[in-house]
């Protein structure tokens, strides 16, 4: 992996939410690992952004507005502000959140498309589409479905094959059926604009192979499919919603929503940049600047062929120093489905209560980053209770409760061998802690937290302050100020994952300052007041886990 240091300025993106609907717990891993990247960076005093918004092209934004009686501009508008709210909920933080449907977007897609026009790495060939006669549209995409050409998969899309991650064209599909009313659609030939893949796959070959810190799907997966033999990818589509192609003989035709999506990136941060009086060509054009992806392993192929294609279209563009996948994440054994009512949305999150450190806590310990995890409620619930609050919470409020009646301050301390190796050995976890994250690795990363819970729990049971208090104040002084440093610590390498409770950890430790400042430093000084005592997290009662068993089970 490349040090971090080796770069002046990191820029963090994630997977794009599609505005066909809001996004499921599963769809949120990307944007989640994300955020705590991101929030990881700053606190260690990193120059890092985080970039995100609302993907809005496309023929399910058509026919979605449609079914509500809105225009596409009005649907979108609506959806992304939804969207929006809903990660608020979750304590997720943007530096910009933006719509692909946006000016800027619509600018910077056209001048990509007309730089790979200039380079002869867009071609026009005549190809069959679908068309259904019933519903009067072209079937691009995810709105047809049949059997892959390549494994024989019965659940393909017009686009993609999920089971092989092959790319297909719809026409390519066999026994395909419109999704809308089930019918076989027809036929029918029409010219359209294709990148020319094969012509520039050496070029991409070189890039792939130059990542060296690549690994698993996100290289192997590319580099064999190079090796197969790439195919001219079309990049336009009978829509009237979408960006339009700035090229003659194509007015009634827009842009692949999989062209423009991820053009985003570079849009939302040059409205960010002019928001914030900042020069966005510094995150996009200067070679000091690292530039990573958040996404689920079904977007890796578009993010390791597709974009960096964009890119290469002018030399001045920064390619993805890294990617990083995730796996799947499934509800007690079954697909995330709104029209069945199984899974947890985002939408749901504010009827059921619970707070946002549960919800982070929880998705950070399963984060399906190497393999498939499923969420599953007394999972949740064991892990909520044994692990964050009776490991954590039970530390944090036995440790402030007891030096706010016993000193009201922060003790001086005389440490002993023991406290100094208990301090060095959070120390080494605190390391441990950051190499995790700064190699991708959250779910470790988080662990690790746990880790020097376990130590701040054993230390101060093995210590037994509330004796000690009667019989040797002052050792017991040095044991509690032993206990708030490692709160503090605790505080400190929390703030990514749950930032929300380690923001109210920091108030009752008797800081002044936000969590976020200072870096990694968490020592204290002695003297220092503490603050109001609370409860942090919350147990989750079994009768509550049931209801939201039944609740989302999709047997109402």
């Amino acid at each position: 992996m490349i040090p971090i240091t080796e770069f002046k300025r990191t820029l963090v993106t994630s997977a794009l939410p599609y505005v066909n609907n809001v996004p499921h717990l599963g769809n949120i891993i990307c944007t989640l690992r994300a955020d705590i990247y991101s929030r990881f960076l700053k606190l260690s005093g990193k120059d890092a952004i985080f970039i995100c918004g609302t993907d809005e092209s496309g023929t399910r934004t058509e026919i979605e507005a449609e079914k509500r009686k809105l225009s596409p501009a009005a649907y979108c508008k609506t959806m992304h502000d939804e969207i929006l709210k809903n990660f608020k909920m979750l304590d997720i933080e943007f530096d910009y959140f933006g719509r692909t449907s946006s000016d800027s977007n619509v600018r910077f897609t056209q001048e990509i498309f007309n730089d790979l026009d200039k380079k002869g790495w867009i071609i026009e060939k005549k190809i069959t589409l679908l068309y259904c006669a019933h519903d009067d549209r072209y079937l691009p995409d995810s709105y047809v479905e049949g059997t892959c050409p390549h494994c024989g998969s019965p659940d393909a899309k017009g686009d993609q094959c999920d089971e092989c991650s092959k790319f297909i064209e719809p026409a390519e599909l066999k026994d395909p059926k419109c999704k809308l009313c089930g019918k076989k659609p027809e036929v029918r030939e029409d010219t359209h604009l294709f990148l020319d893949l094969p012509k520039i796959a050496p070029q991409l070959k070189i890039w792939i192979g130059s990542k060296k810190e690549w690994k698993g799907i996100i290289r192997n997966l590319p580099l064999a499919w190079i090796k197969e033999g790439l195919e001219p990818r079309c990049i336009s589509r009978n829509l009237k919603w979408g960006i339009k192609i700035p090229k003659e003989g194509y007015d009634g035709k827009v842009f692949y929503v999989w062209f423009d999506a991820p053009i985003g990136y570079i849009s939302f941060t040059a409205d960010w940049a002019l928001e914030n009086k900042k020069d966005w060509k510094a995150w996009w054009q200067s070679k000091d600047t690292r530039i990573v992806h958040f996404l689920g392993k079904d977007n890796v192929p578009f993010h390791t062929i597709i974009w960096p294609v964009e890119l290469m279209s002018n030399d001045r563009w920064n390619l993805p120093d890294y990617i990083a996948s995730n796996e799947y994440l499934n509800y007690e054994g079954r697909q995330f489905s709104k029209s069945r009512n199984v899974g947890i949305f985002t939408s749901d999150l504010a009827r059921l209560g619970f707070d946002s450190a549960i919800w982070r806590f929880y998705l950070s310990v399963t984060l399906p980053e190497h393999k498939d995890y499923d969420f599953d409620w007394q999972d949740l619930m064991n892990k909520i209770n044994n692990e964050l609050v009776a490991n954590m919470g039970n530390f944090f409020f036995r440790t402030l409760s007891f030096a706010k009646k016993n000193f009201g301050d922060v003790p001086a301390a005389k440490l002993n061998a023991d406290d100094k190796a208990v301090l060095k050995r959070a120390e080494k976890l605190k390391d441990k802690y950051v190499k995790k994250l700064e190699g991708f690795e959250l779910k470790e990363g988080i662990k690790t937290v746990l880790e020097i819970s376990n130590l701040a729990n054993q230390y101060f049971q093995k210590n037994e302050p509330w004796v000690l208090v009667k019989k040797d104040k002052e050792r017991c002084g040095t044991v509690i100020n032993v206990c708030l440093c490692l709160s503090s610590l605790l505080g400190k390498l929390l703030y990514p994952f749950v930032p929300s409770a380690s923001r109210d950890l920091w108030k009752q430790i008797g800081y002044g300052s936000d969590v976020n400042s200072g870096g990694l430093e968490y020592k204290l000084k002695a003297g220092q007041k503490i603050g109001d005592i609370g409860i942090l997290f919350k147990k989750i009662e079994k009768e509550d886990v049931d209801k939201c068993k039944i609740l989302f089970s999709g047997k109402r």
